[in-house]
């Protein structure tokens, strides 16, 4: 450490500077010169040590102490007079703080937008808690969570490392907010295969997951007011994009069928006149409800007399196992259709989150407008994960792997169906989903899901509270929503065991479980 030495400016013996620190003497001397200014120690007008002087009074070199003043002077904090000693600027001292105590007022909180605001009404503390804790992991019954293991992590290494050696000029300055055009062909030919979809190239946006893509939505669509179908119960995610735009959230409930696009449309109860309409049609989260062809021609109906678009939010449509794939609403060949439907799909649930990956299908009318939204905000994901994607999608190691997940994923079905039947108290009713990686357990009224889901999660357990799910006032009947995709048939057994434990104390063991070999409920 260097103190200041006993001069005609001890009033300067504040300044410790010390060798070896990571920053420079000269940047230190910056640093805590500037901290004197705005913590009032040095007043306006208050005379410094020549450059030469300080540097003797500091014991370190002239040059040290000359850069130090010249980088004050450029940030207006000293001036700098020929021929005379530098003094302090005019710069206002820290207000409120009283001279040598230097205390520090009460200030008010900074103020945050109207759209922040509305987001603590919809994502929980906890939820944000964890989220800026890093807690991120994948323990059963997690909820959008991908199996790593059964992941061709060489393959994707191989198309990624390929891309960055043939990497030109053009690439690295690709600028197209849509997105790199070789992946947009991918997804198209892709989505036309499996769901369907009818589209050309110049409707295709590559985005960062599904998320960005509704946000996309909600800034080119809705405007502060506006109303927007959500169903109830519905993901987290979803209600906060939409309160982020500031519009109203109109929550539909959801049955067997799907959407009941009957409520949404009463002139009382729901909203007729609303902008945009969120649903997943292949499988409602959580209930796994598929909207049925009935209920989509209704839809798509409401839409074009109300001139509002439906945004088809399809997380999981790939991954059916009773029956038959329903096609995707943009692939009905009805009149108007192509004009009122965005398509939205991920790559997070079937390769993994951070990928970061997702795309969207925009109606010919709305796609400059979209694009002028999206080059005004984030464009589109680095062209290198983009040009690795499309060439694992053109060599058919996607489907591969699509046919693999899909077998994977019914299994875990089965087998967690099977565990919960024998070891779950009959109160308790598990919901079978024919597709996709979520089931849901319902509660007897009066238990407390959100309880539940802690005391599982002290055990390793991880759990989503049904009740949560929900944007409508009325209180919901409580449940526990689970993942099954991501884990072994070993580790859900496991976790079922815990899982049925802590349901059976937290509800009371009033009914029996049900006898062995049972069929599942």
């Amino acid at each position: 450490m260097v103190p200041a030495r006993s001069t005609s400016h001890a009033a300067h013996a504040f300044l410790h500077l010390q060798r070896g620190a990571p920053a420079t003497l000269a940047a230190q001397l910056v640093e805590q010169l500037r901290r004197a200014v705005l913590d009032g120690v040095l007043q306006p007008d208050h005379p410094l040590p020549s450059s030469r002087e300080l540097a003797r009074e500091l014991g370190v070199s002239r040059n040290t102490a000359v850069a130090a003043y010249e980088a004050l002077a450029a940030d207006g904090t000293i001036v700098v007079r020929p021929r005379r000693a530098p003094v302090v600027a005019h710069v206002p001292a820290r207000a409120g703080w009283q001279g040598a105590a230097r205390v520090p007022p009460a200030a008010a909180a900074p103020r945050t937008s109207k759209s922040a605001r509305r987001l603590s009404a919809v994502v929980p503390p906890d939820k944000l808690d964890a989220l800026l804790g890093g807690r991120a992991r994948s323990r059963p019954f997690g909820v959008g969570l991908p199996d790593l293991e059964l992941l061709p992590w060489r393959i994707l290494e191989r198309c990624l490392a390929r891309r960055v050696r043939s990497m030109s000029a053009a690439d690295a300055l690709d600028h197209d907010p849509r997105g790199a055009p070789l992946l947009r062909r991918a997804v198209l030919h892709h989505i036309a295969v499996a769901r369907g979809v009818r589209a050309t190239v110049d409707q295709v946006f590559i985005t960062e997951g599904s998320q960005a893509a509704v946000d996309l939505c909600c800034r080119a669509l809705l405007d502060p007011g506006d109303a927007a179908w959500v169903e109830d119960p519905g993901p987290l995610a979803l209600r906060a994009a939409v309160r982020m735009a500031g519009a109203r959230l109109i929550p539909i409930p959801v049955d067997e069928d799907g959407l009941r696009v009957h409520a949404g449309a009463h002139r009382r109860r729901g909203a007729p006149r609303a902008r945009v309409a969120f649903v997943s049609p292949a499988y409602a989260f959580p209930s796994g409800a598929r909207l049925t062809l009935p209920r989509r021609i209704e839809l798509l109906s409401w839409a074009a007399r109300a001139g509002a678009v439906v945004v088809e939010i399809d997380y999981e449509g790939e991954l059916r196992f009773d029956g038959t794939p329903l096609p995707s609403l943009l692939s009905l060949d009805l009149e108007g259709v192509k004009d009122r439907v965005i398509h939205v799909g991920t790559f997070s649930r079937s390769l993994f989150p951070g990928l970061r990956l997702g795309f969207m299908i925009v109606p010919p009318a709305l796609v400059r407008a979209v694009a002028l939204v999206r080059a005004a905000s984030t464009r589109s994901p680095p062209y290198l994960l983009q040009a690795a994607l499309a060439d694992f999608i053109d060599e058919g190691h996607f489907a591969r792997h699509l046919r693999k997940l899909k077998q994977a994923t019914r299994r875990r079905r089965d087998l967690l169906l099977a565990e919960l039947g024998l070891l779950l108290p009959s109160a308790v009713r598990a919901r079978a989903p024919a597709g996709g990686s979520v089931l849901t357990l319902d509660l007897p009224a009066g238990a407390d899901d959100v309880a539940i889901v802690q005391a599982l999660a002290a055990r390793g357990v991880d759990a989503l509270p049904l009740s949560r799910s929900t944007a409508a006032r009325a209180p919901r009947a409580p449940g526990l929503i689970l993942g099954f995709g991501a884990h072994s048939e070993g580790a859900l057994r496991d976790a079922a065991r815990t899982l049925a434990a802590v349901v059976t104390q937290a509800i009371g063991a009033g009914e029996a479980g049900a006898p062995p070999g049972s069929p599942p409920r």
